[in-house]
């Protein structure tokens, strides 16, 4: 056993025997009451009004008791949703360990890996981090006429089309979210006094490596995202409002979206292409994307896979080589300093569409903790809300949970991951990994029987229905025998 694991079985040890403890001083407590009562001492008179509450009952049972009891409820019942699937979960309230399982044992995380990209990004990028796209010519504009316009992809993956907009706006897990109108930068274009572009507008995406789709990732993963590149519109699929297939050249893609607003505005425009920007380019216009905070908002709730793989591909480039690999390791760098536990990640993409990735709870659990700091406060702001934003805005709706839950879900074939924070009575912290065979309504489920076995602590027993509380105080009644106190 680790010695994390023996300190959490420590920690729950000690309040349970805390609360043996506080029982059984009110056990002697009222041993000793009534010892002091004097043999034929007169009875009380009947007595007046009362909640009608045994001294026993249920309602009375001290709390350290049944946080005691609870923590041995939390732990069985959690380990009982895993359904015997290899599973590790920690749930913590302040700093006392409630229930931990395999805390050092490295699962495929899904997304929940998207903690480490976010938290990542923050530290290296910084809050006030924008994406800048710029549209660049060799010459300016004369007589409203450029030969060419090149669109410069620096990686912003929100730019969206109006139609793409109002699309995901309707959608319950992305309503609500950020994206960078481009529009808008078809709009300064024209402000800038250009009418024409006969020889159209070229696609730039250099910044990053040219790698669209990770190796590994299967066919049906490949469905969960558009190709990656550093100039991308609509998630790179085709289609005004990007409903289409995936398009081969996200870059050609984005000229041809930018293309078709200019013409909406009157600008004329030849046909769009994919190349590189001459030297000294000067800029006509640009636009930057929200800031860092809210694009991992958007990346966290609504689980956006292209937006975090571009994000590891940003923290690679600025480390000298955009690719995956790079980030990567400017990732498990960053974890390091920050005191994170890194021992078993395996880390090769930065949207945990890998099966290869590989995270402890133990890691998932310390990055929601540091959360508490206000430099990664925006992880846990940005983190999906049961009943109300993101992923989880289908889920948990008019439930208890609706709104008392925030998590970054994890979903893939054959695991299900959820590590985020729950507010009942308390704030409980919790990260949990189920690796199996079981497809995506069981993942579902699992985590779903989990968060609602934490949310319950320290229930363990329906005191309403052993012990109803009463309606109203009892009156006082006639004693059937005058010569007996009721």
């Amino acid at each position: 056993m680790n010695r994390r694991a023996r300190r959490a079985g420590a920690q729950r040890g000690a309040l349970v025997r805390r609360g043996l403890v506080v029982a059984l001083g009110i056990v002697a407590a009222v041993a000793i009451t009534g010892a002091l009562e004097q043999p034929g001492a007169a009875r009380p008179t009947p007595p007046g009004p009362s909640l009608g509450t045994p001294l026993w009952s249920i309602r009375r049972t001290p709390q350290p008791v049944t946080d005691a009891v609870g923590v041995q409820h939390l732990q069985a019942a959690l380990t009982a949703a895993t359904g015997g699937n290899r599973a590790c979960f920690d749930v913590q309230t302040g700093d006392t360990v409630l229930a931990t399982a395999a805390l050092d044992t490295a699962l495929i995380p899904a997304s929940t890996i998207k903690l480490l990209t976010a938290t990542a990004a923050l530290d290296q990028l910084g809050a006030d981090f924008h994406f800048t796209t710029t549209v660049q010519s060799s010459a300016a504009p004369r007589n409203g006429t450029v030969d060419r316009l090149f669109l410069v992809g620096h990686g912003d993956p929100l730019l969206a089309s109006p139609e793409r907009i109002a699309k995901d706006q309707q959608g319950p897990e992305t309503a609500g979210l950020a994206t960078t109108p481009l529009a808008n930068l078809a709009e300064r274009i024209k402000t800038a006094g250009v009418t024409a572009i006969p020889g159209g507008i070229v696609g730039v995406d250099n910044r990053y490596d040219s790698v669209r789709y990770a190796p590994d990732w299967p066919a049906s993963t490949r469905a969960a995202i558009g190709p990656i590149g550093a100039l991308t519109v609509n998630d790179g699929y085709s289609g005004p409002a990007g409903s289409g297939s995936a398009v081969t050249d996200p870059a050609l893609n984005a000229a041809a979206e930018l293309t078709r607003l200019l013409k909406g505005l009157g600008v004329s425009a030849g046909t769009p292409t994919h190349g590189d920007v001459p030297p000294k380019a000067e800029a006509i216009a640009s636009i930057d994307s929200p800031a860092l905070p809210l694009i991992l908002t958007e990346m966290l709730s609504a689980s956006d896979n292209l937006t975090a793989e571009i994000l590891i591909r940003e923290l690679g480039a600025r480390a000298g080589d955009g690719t995956p690999a790079k980030g990567a390791t400017v990732v498990l760098d960053t974890m390091k300093r920050l005191a994170i536990p890194t021992a078993g990640i395996t880390m090769v993409d930065g949207s945990g569409l890998s099966q290869r990735d590989a995270i402890p709870c133990a890691t998932l659990q310390s990055i929601l903790r540091l959360t508490n700091r206000p430099k990664f406060a925006p992880i846990r702001e940005g983190l999906a809300i049961a009943g109300q934003r993101g992923t989880l805005a289908p889920r948990f709706v008019g439930t208890p949970l609706a709104g008392n839950l925030r998590a970054k879900t994890g979903t893939l074939s054959g695991v299900s991951g959820l590590a985020g924070f729950v507010t009942s009575d308390r704030l409980l912290t919790f990260s949990l990994l189920v690796n199996g065979s079981f497809g995506e309504s069981a993942a579902f489920s699992i985590r779903e029987a989990m968060v609602n076995a934490i949310a319950s602590y320290p229930q363990t027993v329906n005191g309403a229905v052993l012990d109803p509380d009463p309606n109203a105080p009892i009156p006082p009644r006639a004693c059937p025998r005058t010569d007996l106190a009721c």
